[in-house]
C-alpha cells in the first residue's frame, strides 16, 4: 500500500494520546552511547511485548529518543504511562553500569486525525507540548484528562495552573501526574521543590441541614485553587487531590503527613434566609496554628454570579499571609542554608525597601537564588526591577548599563517562563520607563493580564504606561483595580505612588498629593512619591508645603534636577510634562 493510499484511509476518531521523551537525550548518548542506545532499546521492546497489550495501546511510531502511542481511553492511556515510568525506574535500578534514564510524557484526549502512518490534529500537538513542560519521571496532562481520572488510581495530581504552550493561541489547563507507591490510598502530591510554599484547599464543608447544596462547598473549593494557583510561587495542590480529606475526622496533621504541604485552607458553607455565610481559615500544617480566618456572605441568588469574585477575595487575602509566613521562616535561617526561593523572597524584601544601602544586599540575594537554580525565572524578573529601582531611584552609576542589564534579565525571566504574568509585566516596566516605548510595554503588560487577570503588578504598572501616555482618567481606573486586586500588599507604598501618578496625570492634584503621602508614610525613601508629591503641591498653589516638599525630596536625591527629571521621564513626549516640570521648578528643585 502506497503512502497516499494510507492517507486516503484516514479516519477522525477521539483518542488518548501518549507522547514519550528521554530527558537529555544527547548528553547521555555523548557519555556513553552504547549503553544508552541498549537500555533504551530494551525499554522500547519491554513496553511493546508487555505495556501496550495490556493495557490496549497502539503504537503509531516510535523515534529515536521518544514514542507516540494512541488508546481507546484516559484510564487506560494513564495506567500504561505509569506502567512505563515504572518499567524505566526499574531498568535503572536493574540494569547495570551506565547513565540513568528517565522519561518525561504528556497526555492529552481529543479528536484526532489517523491513518496507518500517523496521527494528526491540534490534540497531537497539545499532548506534545504538555510533554515538554515535564521533568523526568514526570507525566503531564491536561484538564481534559485529570477530569476522567477516579480516585484509587495512585496518580498523584499538581495544578500547574493554565500555561501558554509553543504555538497554542490560547492558554492549557496542565496538571504534573505522577504514580504514588500505594495503589489504594487517597490521592497524593509530593512535597514541593526547591521549597517553595505549598498550600492544600480542603472542600468547603456544609453546615446546612439541606443536602442539596453540598456542592457549593466543592464549587468555591475548585475557584480558590485556580485563584491561587495564578498568584506566582505557589505550589497548589489540585482539587482531585484534595477531595479525599473532604471527611471532618481528617485533620490537619493527616493532610500535611498525606500531601506534604505547608499550609491548608479549609471552610464552611452555612445556607440560611436566601443567604450563603462562609467562613475561611488558613493553618501552618506543621505548628497546627491558624494564620488568618474571616467570614464573607453574599445573596443566596447570585452565587452564582459571585462565586468568582467570594473565590478571589479570600485568595488574595491568604497570600500575604503566606508571604510573611515564607518570609519570616527565611530570615530565620542561615544564608547557606536558604533555597533559591528562599533567597528571593529575602532579595525581594531588601528590594522594597528601597534604602540605598539595602540595594547590595538585594542584588547578592538575588543573584544567589539565579545562581542557586538557573531555570527559575522570578528571581530574574525581580533582579531585572532591581536595575529599574536603581534608575528610578537616582542612584545609577551608569543608567545605560542598569538599562542593559535590566533589559537582559527580563528577557531571560520570559525566555525560562513565557506564562509568568510576574515576568512580562517587569519586562513591561523595563519597556515603558527605561527603553520609554509605551506601546510595547502594553503589549508586554496585555499578556500578562491575559494570562492572570488578578496579576496586581500587571495593572500597576499599566497604570504607569497610561499615565505617562497622558492618559489621566484610564490611568486611575487601572491603580484603583491594582489596589483592589492586592490592599495587602507590601509594596503597597508603590501601588498609592503610582496611583499619585495616575491621578497628577488627571488634573487631580489633592487626590495626588493624598496618594503620595500614603505612600510616603509607608517608605519615606521612595523617591518617586516624593517627586510627585512636591510637583502636585506646586500646581496645587500649595506653595510653603511644595517648598518642604521639595526639601525631602533632594534628600533621598540630592542630584536631582529639572533638566534630569525631564530626560528621566518615560513621560516626556506627553503634554503634560511641561507642567510637572514646571511645577518641581517652583517647587525649589534646581532647573540644571
Amino acid at each position: 500500500m502506497t503512502q497516499a493510499t494510507a492517507i486516503e484511509r484516514s479516519t477522525r476518531r477521539l483518542s488518548a494520546v501518549l507522547f514519550v521523551d528521554v530527558v537529555d537525550s544527547v548528553r547521555m548518548i555523548s557519555e556513553n552511547e552504547q549503553v544508552a542506545v541498549a537500555r533504551w532499546r530494551s525499554f522500547v521492546n519491554d513496553v511493546l511485548a508487555q505495556d501496550l497489550p495490556a493495557h490496549r495501546g497502539r503504537m503509531v511510531k516510535h523515534t529515536g529518543d521518544g514514542m507516540l502511542v494512541e488508546f481507546d481511553s484516559v484510564l487506560q492511556c494513564v495506567t500504561c504511562a505509569i506502567a512505563m515510568q515504572r518499567r524505566m525506574e526499574l531498568g535503572n535500578t536493574s540494569g547495570g553500569p551506565g547513565p540513568t534514564m528517565h522519561v518525561r510524557m504528556g497526555v492529552h484526549v481529543s479528536d484526532v486525525i489517523a491513518d496507518d502512518i500517523d496521527l494528526y490534529g491540534e490534540g497531537v500537538n497539545v499532548a506534545a507540548r504538555l510533554m515538554a513542560l515535564g521533568e523526568g519521571r514526570e507525566i503531564v496532562i491536561s484538564s481534559a484528562v485529570r477530569d476522567q481520572l477516579s480516585d484509587g488510581l495512585g496518580v498523584a495530581i499538581e495544578d500547574l495552573g493554565e500555561r501558554l504552550l509553543k504555538g497554542m493561541s490560547r492558554p492549557v489547563r496542565a496538571f504534573r501526574a505522577w504514580a504514588v507507591d500505594t495503589p489504594n490510598a487517597p490521592r497524593v502530591t509530593r512535597v514541593p521543590h526547591n521549597d517553595r510554599p505549598s498550600i492544600a484547599v480542603l472542600p468547603f464543608r456544609n453546615l446546612s441541614a439541606d443536602r442539596s447544596t453540598d456542592f457549593m462547598g466543592d464549587l468555591l473549593a475548585e475557584d480558590v485553587i485556580g485563584q491561587l494557583s495564578r498568584m506566582g510561587d505557589l505550589f497548589v495542590i489540585s482539587r482531585l487531590s484534595t477531595s479525599a480529606f473532604r471527611d471532618p475526622l481528617y485533620t490537619t496533621r493527616n493532610v500535611r503527613e498525606a500531601l506534604g504541604v505547608r499550609y491548608v485552607l479549609t471552610g464552611s458553607v452555612f445556607v440560611s434566609d436566601s443567604k450563603i455565610r462562609i467562613t475561611a481559615e488558613l493553618t501552618e500544617a506543621q505548628s497546627s496554628h491558624v494564620a488568618w480566618s474571616d467570614k464573607f456572605s453574599a445573596p443566596l441568588e447570585e452565587l452564582f454570579d459571585m462565586h468568582d469574585a467570594l473565590a478571589l477575595d479570600i485568595a488574595k487575602r491568604v497570600m500575604p499571609h503566606v508571604r510573611k509566613l515564607e518570609l519570616r521562616r527565611a530570615k530565620a535561617k542561615s544564608l547557606e542554608t536558604l533555597s533559591a526561593y528562599e533567597r528571593m523572597l529575602r532579595g525581594v524584601d531588601y528590594l522594597h525597601r528601597s534604602a540605598r544601602e539595602s540595594m547590595p544586599t538585594a542584588r547578592i540575594l538575588l543573584q544567589g537564588a539565579i545562581e542557586r537554580e538557573p531555570g527559575y525565572a522570578t528571581p530574574y524578573a525581580w533582579l531585572a526591577h532591581w536595575h529599574v529601582r536603581q534608575v528610578s531611584q537616582g542612584w545609577s552609576r551608569d543608567a545605560a548599563h542598569d538599562t542593559r542589564e535590566a533589559r537582559r534579565l527580563a528577557d531571560a525571566a520570559v525566555e525560562r517562563d513565557e506564562t509568568s504574568s510576574l515576568a512580562l509585566a517587569v519586562r513591561g516596566l523595563v519597556t515603558s520607563y527605561l527603553d520609554k516605548d509605551l506601546e510595547a510595554a502594553n503589549e508586554f503588560l496585555n499578556r500578562a493580564l491575559e494570562i492572570n487577570p488578578s496579576e496586581s503588578l500587571a495593572w500597576v504598572f499599566s497604570t504607569s504606561t497610561h499615565a505617562w501616555l497622558g492618559i489621566g482618567d484610564e490611568a486611575v481606573n487601572r491603580c484603583h483595580r491594582a489596589i483592589e486586586l492586592s490592599p495587602y500588599d507590601p509594596r503597597m507604598y508603590t501601588f498609592t505612588s503610582i496611583a499619585g501618578t495616575a491621578h497628577a496625570v488627571a488634573g487631580n492634584y489633592d487626590k495626588a498629593i493624598e496618594y503620595c503621602r500614603q505612600s510616603l508614610r509607608l517608605n519615606r525613601m521612595y523617591a518617586s512619591s516624593h517627586r510627585i508629591l512636591a510637583l502636585s503641591l506646586a500646581l496645587a498653589g500649595r506653595m510653603d508645603e511644595a517648598r518642604e516638599a521639595a526639601s525631602g525630596l533632594l534628600q533621598v536625591e540630592p542630584e536631582l534636577t529639572v533638566e534630569r527629571f525631564r530626560a528621566r521621564y518615560p513621560g516626556n513626549k506627553a503634554a503634560h510634562v511641561d507642567a510637572f516640570c514646571e511645577g518641581l521648578a517652583n517647587a525649589g528643585i534646581p532647573r540644571r
